[in-house]
């Protein structure tokens, strides 16, 4: 018979449903547990890194530093204590972004050092299947030149300094040099034509900016007259109100002094109105300024809407003040300065001057071995982590006792911890082979928590299960078996999995043996087929029998239930070892009959989806399990021989382990 496919229960039943137990050391065990990935990755960052470094070609830097000297149009225009310049860091931007203009770079490929220039592509990753490119400047106009050095050229400013720093990286290091040199003598060049002829047009320059000052000034002084009315307006409306105020303090409403003043009052806004009209129309600046000022009022009451508007036009009136003092004080340093002569004040020559010429790289400045090699081997870990981090998101299967608890919604009754995998499994009756060890506390720790689940009327047969094969329910089945025997109670092993029985070879009798298929079909006496283990005088066995071409149906018979209830009459504790509820429908007329259904999961490899499926058969044919056992624990430190030994809050793959298995016990009497 075919084996299923359970991946296709792995998202089935909510399988892939976030699970909030799961925690730090979980993802740590997820580290650890595939840490070989991350090897894995580290390891071929860093092999990558070194191929990378052995294919890249070297790269020379060549680096040139210039200090800019401010020069400025206003140098000439105001005393120094009064210029109003740019702030340094900002000349320095404007200096350092000049330097990044296109034309500059063009300029420089039409320099004499770029006249049938061989070799101007940068030599690339020596690539097999990448062919070297190999132009020279006479077959590339100068526009594609300048945009290469635009590439190759990086232009840094120094804080708070007036130095800039330029270099260009090339393969060609005498190249590198070159552009640097045809950069900066392109630059020079720009900046002369900007300042030629300065001392020449000087002083047209001063003529000029006195008539364009002396026309503000006059503007200033006429809008300052119109603003100072009112601001005698505002100061005798002031004077008003403050009068009507004392006035309604003493006298009635229509006391003819109170309504003088009143009168007064909404006379006196009324002209303040008729002033502030006249301003605004003298200029389109002041017509803009209110108009943006009294938009952002919205809808105000007549009264609130005139007091805003006296209050603007005093502060107005003070800018316009402030303004107009320093317009006049630019004006009296130009007439100064023209009758003084000195109308090349603050103009240079020149605006940079170089400090450290071009010079050609003695060594690569790149590639670097340790950062490359650092940036790939830290890439590698990073993606190693990823992956596995990744596999533990996606993983389905049931990785700790608290997640398979929050899945079931049951309780687990027995936690079994992993061992290596045994060639056979004539060693598996742990409790034989050594009755002080960790899987044997952990069977009777089983044994007791199945005992108190009732009293042994109640809980008399038990029904060991699983979701898919490979499991252990059966060394589950045949320790529990001989935990109660040994106990002292008469006690019956069921092999009721009749595809897969594994009971002859742990109890060592023939696999030919009478059993419950021979009873089921034929009706072969019980006692020909009961059996008695060496392992305890008070353990009797119930082999699987003979082959069977459908056990579901053999099962589902009318035999199955006096089987059990004459059983029951004769032992104190039936433990029935059945088929996996998944793939098989073996289980459920057991189920049926069973007092007490018990759930073997191995953490770390049954999915999520088949334990719900498992259960939901289960509860569709109205059996519930009474509780979970987890199966396959990690096994963790102990203290002195005594202690937890297994861990309760985390599990792993341990697909690759399997409970002890049992030897040395012989055919087994009736």
């Amino acid at each position: 018979m075919s084996q299923p496919n359970y991946s296709e229960y792995n998202m089935e039943e909510g399988g892939s449903e976030a699970n909030p137990t799961r925690g730090f050391q979980d993802y740590m065990r997820w580290f650890l547990r595939r840490f070989w990935i991350f090897c894995i990755t580290l390891i071929g960052g860093y092999v990558l890194g070194l191929y990378i470094y052995s294919i890249t070609p070297p790269t020379y830097r060549a680096s040139a530093t210039i200090e800019i000297l401010r020069v400025k149009r206003e140098a000439a225009d105001v005393a120094e204590e009064e210029k109003i310049r740019m702030t340094g860091a900002a000349e320095m931007l404007s200096a350092s972004e000049r330097l990044r203009l296109p034309v500059i770079y063009v300029e420089a490929a039409k320099g004499p050092l770029f006249v049938d220039r061989p070799n101007l592509i940068p030599e690339q990753m020596r690539l097999p299947w990448r062919k070297a490119m190999e132009y020279s400047s006479s077959e590339l106009t100068p526009d594609i030149i300048g945009a290469m050095l635009s590439r190759w050229v990086t232009v840094r400013w120094r804080p708070d300094t007036a130095l800039l720093d330029l270099s260009a990286e090339h393969s060609d290091p005498a190249l590198a040099r070159d552009a640097l040199i045809s950069v900066l003598s392109a630059y020079e060049q720009v900046a002369e034509s900007r300042v030629a002829g300065s001392s020449e047009y000087a002083l047209d320059y001063i003529l000029d900016s006195s008539s364009e000052i002396k026309e503000r000034l006059l503007e200033l002084d006429s809008a300052l007259r119109l603003y100072q009315r009112c601001s005698e307006l505002s100061t005798e409306i002031q004077e008003a109100e403050r009068q009507v105020a004392e006035m309604e303090k003493r006298y009635l409403p229509k006391w003819p002094a109170l309504v003088e003043a009143i009168e007064l009052q909404r006379i006196l806004k009324a002209r303040f109105s008729s002033e502030l009209d006249q301003v605004i129309r003298i200029s389109a600046e002041e017509k803009a300024f209110w108009e943006k000022s009294l938009a952002s009022l919205g809808q105000l009451p007549e009264s609130e809407l005139i007091d805003t508007k006296r209050q603007i036009a005093g502060t107005r009136s003070t800018v316009l003040q402030r303004e107009l003092d320093a317009e006049k004080q630019v004006y009296d340093n130009l007439i100064m300065q023209l009758k003084e002569g000195n109308v090349t004040r603050g103009f240079a020559s020149r605006q940079f001057e170089v400090v450290q010429p071009p010079t050609l790289p003695g060594r690569p400045s790149a590639p670097i071995k340790e950062k490359i090699i650092t940036l790939y081997a830290g890439g590698g870990a990073a993606l190693g982590i990823a992956i596995i981090l990744l596999l533990g998101f996606l993983d389905p299967t049931v990785r700790t006792v608290a997640e398979l608890e929050h899945l079931a919604g049951l309780p687990v009754v027995g936690a079994m911890p992993a061992f290596k995998k045994q060639s056979d499994r004539g060693d598996s009756l742990e409790l034989s082979r050594d009755a002080e060890s960790q899987a044997s506390e952990a069977i009777r720790t089983l044994r007791t928590g199945l005992t108190f689940l009732g009293t042994s009327e109640e809980r008399r047969v038990f029904l060991i299960t699983s979701a898919i094969p490979g499991e252990g329910k059966s060394w589950v089945a045949s320790n529990l078996a001989l935990s109660f025997a040994i106990q002292g109670n008469r006690t019956l092993l069921i092999d009721a999995d009749m595809r897969r029985p594994v009971h002859s070879e742990i109890f060592g009798y023939g696999k030919e043996s009478k059993g419950l298929s021979d009873q089921l079909s034929l009706g072969t006496p019980v006692k020909e087929i009961l059996l008695r283990a060496e392992a305890s005088e008070n353990l009797f066995l119930f082999p699987a029998g003979s082959w069977s071409a459908n056990p579901a149906e053999l099962l589902s018979g009318k035999s199955l239930r006096p089987l059990l209830e004459k059983l029951s009459e004769y032992f104190d504790r039936i433990v029935i070892d059945s088929a996996p509820l998944v793939p098989v429908s073996d289980t459920i007329p057991l189920a049926k009959l069973a007092q007490s259904v018990v759930l073997v999961t191995r953490i770390g490899k049954t999915p999520k989806g088949a334990v719900k499926r498992a259960l939901r058969v289960l509860g569709d044919n109205g059996s519930t399990p009474v509780g979970i056992v987890a199966n396959g624990l990690p096994r963790t430190r102990t203290m002195g021989g005594h202690g937890y030994y297994y861990s309760y809050s985390s599990g792993g793959n341990y697909s690759g382990y399997s409970q002890p298995k049992e030897s040395g016990y012989s055919r087994a009497k009736k």
